[in-house]
């Protein structure tokens, strides 16, 4: 144990004196293992880890599946009458529940905030193992048919919206014209399955009954909804296929019994199908995860090539002190200790630093990919972190141990006492030394190529115009309540009426009303006048103020007006994608378009636009909005906002009825359409950053070591007269052929990936490659020099006869 202590105190002093040595190393293995730590700990989590619910191998969630006998499976949705039919006649789960996810608007609160709703089961809470913070779940008062109006609140939520009250349970939320008293708030350290989505999370949790499905869909059996669930505990030794065997009879017959006379289903059957919770919950992610991980490793690998340069070079520089300790009669396992004791210091360290850097990155992940990835909220160091990290510690610490010690010719280190440098009992071969060059700069020219390629698209979809304003322009959707009894016709002066009041208000610039630009469009079948042949087009319905609030150019013709609007007129404006087909390079004014049994005329023709994300330019079409539809874009004046308060205040004062179920800015939406392009941008560069840092280091290594090799050779030029200059051109001609073959096979390497996958990377590889290209090679050779260079300063700044002496 002393002779430990004794080892570790004498590899903290050594270590002190090379601060930049510690420091580098420390930094570089500490980012790139608190990297592996993190996404390691993901993995664990998203393959290995059990879910948090008991019995959670026994839990599954049946799926309908609706099958075409001619086209296969159309989709996996529920009829609502066939799922409650389902759920009262089973007997094959011990327990189950009914789950519907759907968003509501809390009027009850000043800012009417939208909420996401899951209705449920009492059944669902036992099953998912729910503990409650404040109150109690449901309870067969609140079972299917008993209509008795309760809620329970998510702790987020709580803590949010009510600021951790703790006489919630004496208030009640509104949703839908509904007062829910609150029974319960949700433990905090409750996690709920992701069947809704990734990421999404319920806010208020209400009986089944109140589900805001109406009559029609309750009732009907041609309607279907993919929002619907039924989740069980399955009790049973009978195989998965025969369970789906035994239920899918008795929901077949039941849904085809009651729709037998229409013609349209008559070759749709329903199947059903039992997913397990871990695969409903996880779906396609490990895949991802396995990539992510395989791409950490891999960054890992590289640092760790680097760092045992770094190991040759501080080993070669120990040369003299090692030598002593041979000559007082240390053993080969002495020196090994000693090299041990080092490495494993540092590594330690190194893994401290991981660990703070694993726990960012989990809230790194919290933060920005709960939408992306599953079960992001249970990371957090764990027994498997910490295990992973210690005997990461240990073999890299080992690993730079030996490496450091195969160096060392024990015979030859006693004959480095008397050479005064000019041999050594360190060597590396000057292939091996070669191959690592040739090794890095081919690795870290393809990475900085791919990472700054990536950035670059990035970059091209994030800044690319859309064709339209999106600056100081807000979005905003309300919601009719549910229990209300409105018609078209009494909606319709209702949304004149709140278009108005928005206008008046001082910072509102403009209204329309229309579909919001960067919405969902719908797709409707239409087609030229006498011709048999249709084409889905993407359809959006607006009024006659919408091209100008947004700024989008009209090519010919003109926009609707408001006599259009308000009559609903027989009038179509399409884009100059749409025009093209209709017209080819003529005019396509005075065109007939059909369109649900209703011939269009086209009237004006705009400028295409093109969504985020999208990689051209769809054919669209536009139509006079029917004057009950409740969404809106505001115009705002520079430097001002509309909040929801005010936006659900108007509403209220309009009509009690009407909530603001949505208000947005159009610049958060389009950011939000881009997060994949904003997340590959800052990857990718921190990618590339990160990857020639990593390479800087490891061809210093290289160079280091080998310019201690030939630190006497060196000193001697110096001696005899060689300048400054001439010293530093000869150890860049000597590296320069390597660095060329390096760039040489990173070249083959991406014209192999090309010829490989040429359909996959047709998209990528144009004539602008080639300056990417250039440039990268231009980086990677200022980065060579600087390697070449800087481990010289120490031999061509001195007087040559230290060299000559082997001194500093």
């Amino acid at each position: 144990m002393n002779h430990s202590i004794y080892l570790l105190k004498q590899a903290w002093a050594g270590l002190s004196a090379k601060k930049g040595f510690l420091v580098t190393i420390v930094t570089t293995l500490g980012l790139t293992l608190g990297a592996l730590l993190c996404i390691l700990t993901l993995a664990y989590v998203v393959i290995s880890k059990p879910l948090p619910y008991p019995e959670q191998e026994n839990l599954y969630q049946v799926n309908s599946v609706i099958v075409d006998k001619n086209r296969g499976v159309i989709a996996r949705a529920y009829n609502y009458p066939t799922l409650v039919n389902f759920f009262e006649k089973q007997t094959v789960f011990s327990l189950a529940a009914l789950v519907r996810y759907e968003d509501g608007v809390l009027s009850s609160q000043p800012t009417q905030p939208t909420v996401r709703n899951t209705f449920v089961t009492p059944d669902w809470f036992p099953m998912m193992g729910a503990t409650m913070a404040m109150g109690r779940a449901f309870e067969s008062t609140e079972e299917k048919d008993s209509y008795n109006p309760v809620a329970i609140l998510s702790y987020e939520f709580w803590q949010n919206e009510f600021n951790s009250d703790t006489s919630i349970l004496e208030r009640s939320v509104t949703l839908g014209g509904t007062n829910f008293r609150v029974v319960g708030v949700m433990a905090k350290s409750f996690i709920e399955p992701q069947l809704a989505g990734t990421g999404v999370k319920t806010d208020i949790f209400l009986p089944w009954d109140f589900n805001t499905l109406d009559a029609a869909q309750r009732e009907g059996f041609g309607s279907f909804s993919v929002m619907s669930r039924f989740v069980g505990k399955l009790d049973s030794d009978r195989s998965i296929s025969q369970i789906e065997q035994e239920l899918r009879l008795p929901v077949n017959d039941f849904w085809r019994g009651n729709v037998a006379e229409i013609a349209r289903y008559d070759n749709w059957t329903l199947d059903t199908e039992l997913q397990s919770f871990k695969t409903a919950i996880l779906g396609d992610s490990k895949n991802t995860v396995l990539l992510l991980l395989a791409g950490v490793i891999g960054l890992v690998l590289i640092a760790c090539t680097n760092i045992t340069n770094l190991f040759m070079s501080r080993t070669a520089d120990q040369q003299r002190e090692l030598a002593i300790h041979a000559a007082v009669g240390a053993s080969k396992r002495h020196l090994f200790q000693t090299l041990f004791s080092q490495s494993g210091l540092v590594v330690f360290l190194s893994v401290l630093v991981a660990l703070i850097i694993a726990s960012a990155g989990f809230w790194v992940l919290k933060q920005y990919l709960a939408l992306r990835l599953p079960r992001v909220d249970e990371l957090a160091i764990n027994s498997v972190t910490l295990i992973a990290a210690l005997i990461i510690a240990l073999l890299l610490g080992l690993l730079f141990a030996r490496i450091s010690a195969s160096m060392i010719n024990y015979r030859a280190l006693n004959a480095t006492l008397q050479s005064s440098g000019k041999g050594t009992g360190i060597q590396v071969s000057k292939t091996v030394r070669r191959l690592l060059i040739i090794s890095q700069v081919s690795i870290v020219t393809l990475l900085v190529f791919v990472s700054i390629g990536l950035l670059r698209d990035s970059l091209k979809a994030i800044n690319e115009p859309l064709g339209f304003e999106t600056d100081n322009i807000t979005a905003l959707t309300l919601k009719i309540n549910s229990s209300s009894n409105l018609s078209e016709e009494e909606i319709k002066p209702l949304m004149l009426e709140f278009k108005n009041r928005l206008m008046e208000l001082p910072q509102v610039a403009d209204v329309s009303q229309a579909v919001l630009p960067l919405g969902r469009a719908r797709r409707i079948n239409q087609g030229v006048e006498g011709s048999q042949e249709l084409q889905l087009i993407e359809t959006r319905f607006i009024d006659n103020r919408y091209f100008q609030i947004i700024e989008q150019p009209l090519i010919e013709g003109d926009f609707f007006s408001a006599a259009d609007f308000n009559d609903e007129s027989s009038l179509i404006i399409v884009n100059d994608s749409y025009a093209a087909q209709l017209a080819g390079e003529g005019s396509a004014l005075g065109s007939k378009i059909v369109l649900g049994g209703t011939t269009y005329t086209v009237s004006g023709v705009v400028k295409g636009v093109k969504m985020p994300t999208a990689n051209d330019i769809p054919v669209r079409a536009y139509l006079p909005l029917a004057e009950a539809r409740p969404q809106f874009i505001v115009k705002l004046k520079p430097n001002q906002t509309l909040s929801r308060e005010s936006a659900a205040k108007i509403a209220q004062e309009v009509n009690r009825q009407l909530l603001l179920s949505e208000l947005e800015t159009l610049n958060d939406q389009r950011d939000e359409l881009l997060f994949t392009q904003y997340t590959t941008a800052i990857t990718s560069s921190v990618l590339a950053v990160l990857t020639f840092f990593l390479a800087t280091i490891g061809l210093y290594g290289i160079l280091s070591y080998a310019t201690q090799m030939r630190r006497f050779e060196l000193g001697t030029r110096l001696a005899i007269g060689a300048k400054r200059n001439d010293v530093i051109a000869l150890i860049i001609k000597d590296n320069a052929s390597s660095v060329a073959i390096g760039f040489v096979i990173s070249l083959v390497i991406l014209l192999g990936l090309y010829i490989g996958f040429s359909e996959a990377l047709v998209n990528y590889v144009n004539v602008q490659i080639v300056p990417l290209y250039a440039g990268t090679l231009v980086l990677i050779s200022i980065m060579t020099l600087f390697a070449c260079y800087w481990p010289l300063r120490s031999i061509i700044n001195a007087r040559p006869i230290h060299s000559l002496r082997g001194s500093q």
